[in-house]
């Protein structure tokens, strides 16, 4: 016989998870509308500089990189099948954001939302800028988007009554989740803390919740070994960023960031949700999510965290904000505002996506940005671009290859099979090593993250032909430094335009003996 603990809530008083008969497959709709759009615009510049890295991770698989776990590199890898094209592999982070929005509308829809509801959440993750730009670039970024929304979803299953081995697959996903960004540790601390501060800490009396903690931390285990065995980098490259090269902000600042970045016409719904999530009786079941949204906000604050480390927790809100939204407007009058509410939302949506996806030129997108007087926040300490530091990012790579390339082939052929490339970072390295078959280089050599893992050029570097690298820095391992081109480009980061091309000859040190004075973990 089943003994009821006394701090379970009454069974009136739980929503069953089963999705209302006949209802519309309106996240669906949504989900194939927001694939389409990626898929229509996700090739209007260039590879973005992460690309070019993952890329070249995606051949050097391992257990781990110096910046990040393994799941990337193997779905770049995988991407390959597609074919070297911009839309070949961001095809994968667009079907990463298909699935997140329906799954919104389908979070909203467990908790009792009807059409409208699940219409609401769904629309405001696909037009929110954050997630326009996250789904339309291969990063770590549009996965963690998607895996974090699936363990909302699952967990909001948990606690409204799914069968207890539902918490096997949240350790599965939990665990795929680490693979792809650490970030998902804040996820499952935070949950830790709001199933400890409320009623719902029973949970942690069951031994469900802890084979899940099993599993995950069983598939993330392969690259904690990996870490073990390269004397932790990422903890190097986590302190070097945080003190080098990343923008803190105050609370205020934060804040104002979260409803910028999410669309200021979408806040209203996800404030909503989070204040329903804490204090709305009929969703006590659920108010762990709300302190754990509470307690990584305030971790990231102190921190110093970029804006969207906190956005894969957004669309459990923006669920939760729908169906309160959609209760509020039930009467028969109030009814009538729902239409109006979803076109001021997609108009909205439409009138900033020009400032994250790639679809105007950069003259008329720099004209575009200063009308609407949108000046992105930095995220790290660089001198402002003309465009976001996003599309920035996205220009001048092949260009920088073709003057590397001209200054390698106009060494004699004896030169150039002892001739190494060497890039400062590894944007420009993976440009190299991307188009640099069809120019006839050499792979690139960096001290760069997780390039300085794969170490100096073998048989190359009595000459080196670097890029990025200042004339004294050359000067340092070679007695001829000689300044041979310059980057051009008026579009790119202000830091990788008029960059010097430099030709080193007559080596002070072999190439191998010099290495572990090039490596840069940031």
């Amino acid at each position: 016989m089943a003994v009821r603990s006394d701090t379970d809530p009454p069974a009136a008083t739980q929503t069953s998870t089963a999705p209302p008969r006949g209802a519309p497959p309106v996240p669906v709709l949504l989900g194939i509308a927001t694939l389409i759009l990626h898929v229509a615009t996700n090739h209007g510049y260039n590879f973005f500089r992460d690309e070019f890295y993952y890329i070249a991770c995606g051949r050097h698989l391992a257990w781990g990189y110096v910046d990040q776990p393994p799941l990337v590199a193997v779905l770049a890898d995988f991407a390959r099948a597609f074919g070297p094209s911009l839309g070949g592999l961001r095809f994968l982070p667009g079907l990463a954001g298909a699935i997140t929005v329906m799954l919104a509308g389908w979070m909203a829809r467990d908790l009792g939302g009807g059409v409208f509801a699940q219409a609401l959440a769904a629309l405001c993750v696909m037009i929110a800028p954050v997630y326009l730009e996250g789904f339309t670039l291969f990063t770590m970024n549009a996965f963690d988007f998607m895996l974090w929304t699936v363990l909302c979803w699952l967990l909001i299953r948990l606690l409204r009554g799914a069968p207890d081995r539902t918490w096997l697959v949240f350790g599965v996903i939990a665990g795929i989740g680490l693979l792809n960004k650490t970030s998902v540790l804040f996820l499952i601390g935070g949950v830790f803390l709001g199933l400890l501060a409320t009623s719902q800490r029973r949970q942690l009396a069951r031994l469900w919740p802890w084979l899940a903690a099993v599993i995950a931390f069983a598939l993330f285990a392969p690259h904690l070994i990996w870490q073990v065995q390269n004397h932790w980098p990422t903890l190097e490259f986590m302190h070097n960023a945080q003190v080098e090269k990343n923008v803190h902000v105050g609370l205020v600042s934060f804040f104002a960031g979260q409803v910028l970045i999410h669309h200021p016409l979408v806040a209203p719904v996800w404030l909503t949700g989070l204040f329903a999530l804490l204090f709305a009786k009929r969703l006590a079941d659920l108010r762990a999510i709300g302190v754990a949204y509470l307690c990584i906000f305030a971790l990231f604050v102190l921190t110093g965290a970029k804006l969207y480390y906190l956005s894969p927790i957004y669309p459990v809100l923006l669920a939760t904000g729908a169906l309160v939204i959609e209760g509020a407007t039930a009467g028969q009058w109030a009814r009538l505002f729902r239409a109006p509410v979803l076109v001021l939302l997609l108009a909205g949506g439409a009138a900033l996506a020009p400032a994250v996806l790639p679809v105007l030129p950069p003259d008329k997108l720099e004209t575009y940005l200063h009308a609407l007087q949108l000046t992105p926040p930095l995220m790290e300490h660089h001198r402002a671009p003309r465009l976001t530091q996003t599309f920035a990012d996205e220009f001048g790579w092949e260009e920088m290859v073709k003057q590397v390339a001209a200054a390698y082939h106009a060494l004699p052929d004896s030169d150039q099979a002892r001739c190494a490339i060497y890039a400062h970072n590894y944007g420009e390295a993976g440009a190299i090593d991307f188009y640099g078959p069809r120019y006839g280089l050499p792979h690139a050599a960096s001290g760069h993250n997780n390039y300085w893992l794969w170490g100096p050029p073998k048989d190359r570097g009595a000459l080196v032909i670097t890029v990025g690298e200042s004339e004294e820095d050359v000067a340092k391992t070679y007695r001829s430094v000689t300044v041979v081109d310059r980057t051009r480009n008026e579009w790119c980061m202000p830091y990788e335009n008029d960059v010097p091309i430099i030709l080193g000859r007559v080596p002070k040190d072999r190439f191998a003996d010099i290495w572990p004075r090039c490596k840069i973990f940031i």
